[in-house]
């Protein structure tokens, strides 16, 4: 493996180290500069060893800031698979139980008929609170109390337990209050002290000035026609889903980093995401670090849940809180056991745990579409094709 640096046709420099054998991925990662990628990082690793870890373009356009190894980007929905991880990590020690009530525990969540809900439904997303009934200023999004007191006062939107969708905003609050009531930890600490620091991992909730400054700058962009998001089934309904984010500048709002907000304020490197995937592609541990056992792992990636969003209108496919490999809008190679996450955007973190091979593309822009996005998929078909 040796260092790398090349330039693609507009002159952004690559740099980053590569095997030779995925010289290939490289020049995709490259090309995708010239096809509206403003900055990003990619990272490969197989049998639990990075072998691609490369990163250009710019952190921030606004003031030329070049993306720089310890860059960090804004993921959205890729944090959910690491909320997830810590129930899968309570459940693996005997203090989270899938099929009991959440109000055994967190009471106050049983008000408006919600007594039946199970911890599994929110794993599953089917637990009926894609938004809240509270009508959220902007900025309230981020404020913990105020979001899992608006969920508790908050009644189903429909009958709980039966078609999953996706719980856009809610999932992290849902699931990461529920945490909270058994461990006495948040999210972000939580994180920190039993994920990140043990596996040597840059990926953070609630980041500190320090990681803020490290932050690329989300870019605004229209996605591409064939990847424009679909029609909403229920437009009432999805537009509450992403209501209380902050006004302006919105994803590069001190006040958003700063979030605990496990559905998609999560940030790190393409580097710290790779690893975290390749470390629950190796069966729960890695380096010496275990998250959880190999038979919670193998239990976390089994298929649960599909269905065409009724409110979203997308495709979902869903394990344990984690997403499957579902093409073609969120492809993860040809193995149908590949499980990972996908962001805004067109990020996306994977592991395919028969190849040992873990993935991750992390760019800075920023769009609602139908799936991964023309760079994500090409990235992953080429990455398979130098296997």
């Amino acid at each position: 493996m040796v260092a790398r640096k090349k330039r693609s046709k507009n002159t952004v420099e690559i740099a980053g180290v590569c095997d030779d054998r995925f010289t290939k991925l490289r020049r995709a990662f490259a090309a995708n500069f010239d096809d509206g990628d403003v900055g990003a990082a990619i990272c490969v690793y197989r049998d639990g060893r990075p072998i691609v870890d490369l990163w250009g373009g710019l952190a921030d356009a606004k003031k030329n800031v070049p993306w720089s190894r310890d860059t960090l980007c804004a993921t959205f929905s890729i944090s959910k698979a690491f909320v997830s991880t810590m129930g899968h990590m309570l459940i693996d020690r005997g203090e989270l139980d899938l099929e009991a009530p959440v109000a055994h525990y967190w009471p106050a969540f049983a008000k408006h008929g919600k007594d039946g809900i199970k911890v599994k439904h929110l794993f599953e997303h089917r637990s009926a609170l894609v938004n809240v009934d509270r009508d959220l200023k902007p900025g309230e999004l981020y404020d913990w109390p105020l979001m899992t007191k608006a969920l508790a006062d908050s009644r189903p939107n429909w009958p709980y337990g039966r078609t999953p969708t996706y719980h856009s905003m809610t999932y992290g609050y849902l699931l990461g209050e529920v945490i909270r009531r058994i461990d006495g930890r948040r999210i972000g600490r939580f994180h920190r002290e039993e994920i990140a620091r043990p596996l040597g991992i840059d990926f953070a909730f609630a980041l500190t000035p320090a990681e803020q400054r490290r932050c690329a700058r989300v870019q605004p962009q229209t996605p591409p026609d064939e990847y424009m998001p679909p029609l909403p089934p229920n437009p009432a309904a999805a537009a509450r889903a992403i209501q209380g984010v902050a006004k302006g500048d919105r994803f590069n709002a001190p006040a958003f980093r700063a979030a605990e907000l496990g559905s998609g304020s999560g940030h790190g490197s393409a580097r710290g995401i790779a690893k975290f995937f390749a470390c629950l592609g190796n069966g729960g541990s890695l380096d010496g670090v275990r998250l959880v056992s190999k038979r919670m792992r193998d239990y976390a990636i089994k298929f649960r849940a599909e269905s065409i969003d009724p409110v979203f209108g997308v495709h979902n496919k869903f394990a344990l809180g984690l997403q499957l490999n579902n093409p073609p809008g969120m492809p993860m190679g040809p193995n149908p056991r590949s499980f990972g996450h996908l962001g805004a955007g067109g990020r996306i973190g994977f592991a395919d745990p028969d190849r040992g091979l873990a993935f991750t593309y992390v760019p800075n822009v920023m769009w609602y579409g139908g799936g991964l996005g023309p760079r994500g998929t090409r990235l992953i078909q080429t990455l398979f094709d130098c296997l």
